[in-house]
């Protein structure tokens, strides 16, 4: 939305949570080791480019005369409802309009040229309109069952720091990245998951020595976060900054050691898990009557997640999600430029050939099938990187 905003479209953004606030928009704790900050930049106004860039990885050397230094490499570690919210504020500075808290997005959406659905993982299920169009591909005996867990504590380091880590080697690897912070907003943001966490476990559960059990957790983890809080406002780390460290890994009894070990000193403040399924959508651009009725618009496409499901371990669905989002913002400039010629047409087509006017029309179906070809590149990658990864984490067939 920022990008599109920037290049001086109309845009209008809908999304179904709210914009602050516990499961809001940018409630989202995981984070990502991320390389697509050069086409960000051409999304973003400075101000919330200059944040994403902010925690670039760092490498201390030591070199061969005994002096050391600091590389930089050319990754950036984001946590993802921080980049959220920045994008946003990015897309409201460019004027954009955002509307939150809207359940139903076809009804709300106005007539438009292009209805962009970057709607997650559930997108075909969400819009049923668009499943077929999709051709979605799957292999259910592909899935991959993963842990993540996320520690906060009080850190020791003396500058900001961002460094990628963990253990290799098939099912035993695990994924790692941390880095030293001073955002208090993020210890917020996973209270806030946390406290919806804590609340889903409970309504799921009549059992009261569970329900006891999910308390205790939970009151350790929150006050694991109320420590760190309290000792950053208090000045007692250097420059008030903590440990954030993400850690993903195929489930399995050599990983969940791991984070048995990280549980030790109290710091994990945050534990899950999720499936990874091996899914493709073969198509990202839809023309048919019934769904561009559905939305009121001449074309409707999708991207990023909506195509492949997330994977964390593959590290590229944040940078699918803003190739995508680039090729989008080309697609909408293109489709302006050529409305604009063929409305010029139109007023004077007593002096038009009517080939031309076939030809500029060709000309805009040429700029969505660009789209659908450039995406579907993409949405390749990240399946063979989802694919490679689930057959590493699977243990060995029998």
């Amino acid at each position: 939305v920022s990008g599109l905003a920037k290049a001086g479209v109309e845009v209008v953004g809908y999304e179904k949570r709210n914009e602050t606030g516990p499961s809001s928009v940018g409630s989202r704790y995981q984070n990502a080791s991320w390389r697509a900050y050069d086409v960000a930049a051409k999304l973003l106004d400075e101000e919330a480019y200059e944040e994403l860039v902010r925690y670039r990885q760092r490498f201390n050397v030591q070199y061969e005369d005994g002096t050391s230094g600091v590389v930089a490499s050319d990754r950036v570690q984001i946590i993802l409802g921080n980049a959220i919210q920045h994008s946003l504020a990015s897309a409201q500075r460019y004027g954009a309009t955002l509307k939150f808290g809207v359940d139903n997005v076809t009804g709300a959406v106005e007539d438009s040229d292009i209805v962009a659905l970057f709607a997650g993982a559930h997108t075909a299920e969400l819009f049923p309109e668009i499943k077929p169009e999709m051709n979605i591909m799957t292999w259910e005996e592909l899935q991959s069952d993963c842990i993540m867990w996320l520690c906060i504590k009080e850190s020791e380091k003396e500058d900001f720091f961002c460094v990628r880590g963990g253990e290799i080697g098939a099912e035993h690897w695990h994924y790692t990245i941390e880095s030293a912070r001073n955002t208090l907003d993020d210890i917020v943001r996973v209270r806030n998951c946390l406290q919806s966490q804590y609340d889903n476990a409970v309504s799921k559960t009549n059992d009261e020595a569970e329900k006891e059990k999910l308390n205790a957790a939970f009151q350790m983890q929150l006050s694991q976060l109320d420590k760190v809080e309290t000792a950053i406002k208090e000045g007692r780390t250097p420059g008030g900054r903590f440990d954030y460290v993400f850690t993903n890994a195929p489930s399995n009894f050599h990983n969940l050691s791991k984070r048995d070990q990280d549980a030790k000193d109290g710091s994990i403040v945050l534990d899950g898990g999720y499936n990874v399924e091996v899914k493709i959508a073969t198509n990202t651009k839809f023309t048919a009557k019934p769904v561009l009725n559905k939305f009121k618009t001449s074309l409707v496409v999708c991207g990023g997640d909506a195509c492949v499901p997330p994977n964390p371990q593959a590290a590229y669905g944040a940078t699918l999600a803003v190739e995508t989002a680039d090729l989008l913002c080309h697609l909408s400039v293109g489709f302006g430029h050529v409305n604009s010629i063929l409305e010029n047409m139109k007023r004077m087509s007593d002096y038009v050939d009517d080939e031309w006017v076939q030809e500029m029309i060709h000309i805009k179906n040429l700029l969505s099938e660009h789209y659908n070809a450039r995406t579907r590149a993409e949405n390749y990658f990240q399946f063979v990187q989802t694919l490679i990864c689930n057959l590493y984490s699977l243990p060995p067939l029998r």
